[in-house]
């Protein structure tokens, strides 16, 4: 019979010292001091191992009640019995081959009614439906599959399924956080960074709320009905585990390696190995909000085109880089849309008392952007909250208002490079058709050139809010506008080389550059009248 329980095969890659190595789910819990993070070549799998490692400690130690308790562990570490007599429990559940109870899938799910690549499970990787450019795999002939590469790709699929359509028993929706930002506070080891994620949770939610390896196994017959296939999240535990699509791995023997990049130890394995090549695969539970708090990991920017509107999730987007919303990661004190994660971390070291003197708390963002269920990119980035998180301070809005500014420079200077392409194209009385004003304008290098210049200063910047922010808000707020005038002008003077220096050129030019002209030093003009006063 086939097994692979991963509550004690190695499986979950950490990072120890200068090595990286797969450890059970057991070692990453209980020896989570030894190893420095989870990592894994996929950002979206990272994210979705440490909510799985998080569900199962809300869920063992049922808590933490606040972030008093969490900064107890953090110190003195988790109470280890508990999570070994929660796993005992469970024992089976975490079978990925269990053959009726297999982990996070359906058991009567049968390759008869849906046989697919597994390569569907993977982002990355050519489906059967979803080509990726420059990926030359086969889905009619798949390598052979290592169970802990499989279980990564598992849990990570359920986690960040989009929508593809009809499925062969319902239409595939979309998994609660698929389009999200995900964000974790980062420790100097893994138990520090699970103790900075591991929001509040109380003794009322823990009653309510189910992982789904502590719910009945989901059969065949329960997804068939396309109006009964839908649920609420009953807590964050649930909306964590969430059962996006209905799943069946088949196991299958081989002879020889398999060539999970993660397992160092495939050239000493067994000739005689598990593997999966093929999986049923198809619509699961679709998610339907609840009026329960926010997911901790979520966090959300007002709407640009209507700021009276209720935030939206905080998402990827091609084209646009994920600093511009850099508020969102900030603590709105009172805030229902505040980040979690953040603010449980902000209060844990509170509680605990740490200072970072400059060097920021570190927190990850991972996530992916999509056109419709075409995935056009994930990633996963780095950045670091200033230490005036931890003040009473309402940092959020000053940032909020700076990254405004740079904003409005953007516009301003994109309406500088309209204008151009305006000129450029105008014949006589005869107007340019504003398609082919967007491509030229399209073309010119203006708003690489200004936001990639942006990023680097911004994040100079940023670490600068100290505790003291206060006493130096003025001389930040100066430094930040002439950081934009600076990168506005330099960017126009790219566009101005791209427009060319003939006699019509240089007329356009003169035209158009006003507008840009006018928001730089108009603002300085204000500014001088404003001081004069």
């Amino acid at each position: 019979m086939f097994t692979f329980n991963l509550i004690t095969q190695p499986w979950i890659p950490v990072r120890q010292g200068n090595k990286l190595k797969l450890v059970s789910l057991e070692q990453a819990l209980l020896e989570a001091r030894g190893f420095t993070r989870i990592e894994d070549p996929s950002p979206l799998v990272t994210m979705a191992l440490h909510r799985l490692l998080l569900a199962v400690l809300h869920r063992a130690l049922q808590g933490p009640a606040d972030a008093y308790v969490a900064a107890k562990w953090f110190k003195d570490g988790f109470d280890n019995d508990k999570i070994r007599d929660y796993l005992a429990r469970h024992h089976d559940r975490f079978d990925l081959f269990h053959p009726e109870k297999p982990f996070y899938q359906v058991p009567d799910f049968t390759l008869e009614r849906s046989s697919r690549s597994w390569t569907v499970l993977a982002p990355e990787l050519n489906s059967d439906n979803n080509k990726v450019l420059f990926d030359h795999t086969v889905t009619s002939r798949p390598r052979p599959l290592h169970p802990a590469e499989a279980a990564r790709l598992l849990v990570a699929n359920q986690t960040f399924a989009l929508s593809a359509g009809k499925s062969v028993l319902c239409h595939t929706a979309t998994a609660p956080v698929a389009t999200a930002a995900l964000v974790i506070v980062l420790g100097e080891n893994l138990h520090q960074t699970l103790c900075l994620n591991l929001v509040s949770y109380s003794e009322g939610e823990y009653k309510r709320d189910l992982a789904t390896w502590e719910q009945e196994p989901l059969r065949v017959s329960d997804l068939e009905n396309c109006e009964a296939a839908r649920a609420t999240a009953k807590g964050i535990v649930h909306r964590y585990t969430w059962f996006s699509r209905a799943v069946r791995l088949e196991p299958e023997e081989k002879d020889g390696q398999t060539d999970d990049p993660l397992l160092g130890q495939s050239a000493h394995a067994p000739v005689h190995q598990t593997v999966v090549r093929w999986i049923a695969y198809a619509s699961g539970i679709r998610y339907e909000e609840a009026a329960i708090r926010p997911d901790p990991m979520v966090a959300f920017r007002p709407d640009p085109k209507d700021p009276s509107k209720p935030p939206r999730q905080l998402g990827f987007s091609e084209g646009r880089a994920l600093w511009r919303d850099f508020a969102s990661l900030l603590p709105r004190p009172g805030s229902a849309h505040s980040l979690g994660v953040v603010d449980h971390a902000r209060n844990v070291y509170r509680a605990l008392g740490t200072r970072f003197k400059g060097r920021g708390i570190p927190v990850m963002v991972a996530g992916q952007a999509n056109d419709q269920a075409k995935i056009e990119l994930w990633r996963g980035e780095v950045y670091r909250l200033p230490e005036a998180i931890l003040s009473d301070k309402d940092l959020w809005r000053f940032v909020e208002e700076n990254l405004e500014k740079a904003e409005e420079m953007g516009r301003a200077l994109n309406g500088a490079a309209r204008a151009l392409a305006t000129q450029l194209l105008t014949l006589g009385d005869r107007q340019p058709h504003k398609d082919d004003v967007s491509k030229l304008v399209q073309s010119f290098p203006h708003q690489v050139a200004y936001w990639s210049a942006l990023e680097t200063q911004f994040a100079a910047w940023i670490e600068q809010l100290g505790l003291d922010f206060e006493q130096h808000q003025s001389r930040l707020e100066k430094a930040w506008l002439e950081t934009l005038r600076r990168e506005a002008l330099r960017a126009w003077r790219f566009t101005v080389l791209a427009a060319g220096d003939d006699a019509r050129a240089l007329r356009a030019i003169h035209k158009s550059e006003g507008i840009l002209l006018a928001h730089v030093y108009g603002k300085g003009k204000e500014e001088a009248g404003a001081k004069g006063n």
